[in-house]
């Protein structure tokens, strides 16, 4: 399954729990799910999922200019589904771009290989604490993870799990440096 394809999945997801306006989509992609989706991208997709008939819009007053509100279409809960079966039943390796640096800590100092994966460990701290599950029925409220539910729950567990092993990975290798580091050696 493409990435385009799993992006429709994810808005079409979002659509089918409640009806949103694109502001309240954006906060549901800020953080309360794993998947990397840039606003000018959503609204992009949005405009493709109207034009096939999966999505429909509606304008409501908000003060000086209209707000529009996205609703899935009978046709976009089929493609959901369509969707949503595909990628259950496939499978695609994750990809791990940023450990390519990882490859070729030996060519520099342990001390500053050490200082940079610190940097590193500090933003992937950071993701892992960012990452929350929707509460159902809300607009915006967010809750800790829950790694015995379904649905966006579980979607965020998976995405902490593999932030909790990077993090596992990412100590061995810091403390692997500092003792490079202590007895003069190479990383």
């Amino acid at each position: 399954m493409a990435l385009t394809d799993e992006r429709k999945l994810l808005l079409l997801g979002l659509l089918r729990q409640n009806d949103m306006h694109g502001y309240l989509l954006n906060a549901h992609l800020d953080g309360t799910v794993p998947i990397s989706l840039k606003k000018p991208t959503a609204y992009h997709l949005l405009e493709r999922m109207e034009a096939d008939g999966w999505i429909a819009h509606r304008d409501e007053p908000t003060g000086e200019r209209p707000r529009r509100v996205f609703s899935l279409t009978e046709r976009g809960e089929r493609a959901f589904r369509d969707l949503l079966t595909e990628q259950l039943r496939s499978f695609r390796p994750a990809e791990f771009p940023s450990a390519v640096g990882v490859a070729f800590l030996d060519a520099l100092p342990p001390a500053e290989a050490r200082a940079l994966l610190l940097e590193r460990r500090q933003a992937v701290v950071t993701y892992r604490d960012h990452l929350v599950a929707p509460v159902a029925g809300s607009d915006d409220a967010v809750v800790a993870h829950d790694e015995t539910a379904v649905g966006p729950h579980l979607a965020v567990a998976y995405a902490r799990r593999f932030a909790e092993v990077e993090l596992e990975l990412l100590d061995q290798a810091i403390d692997h440096l500092a003792s490079a580091d202590a007895a003069g050696e190479p990383a």
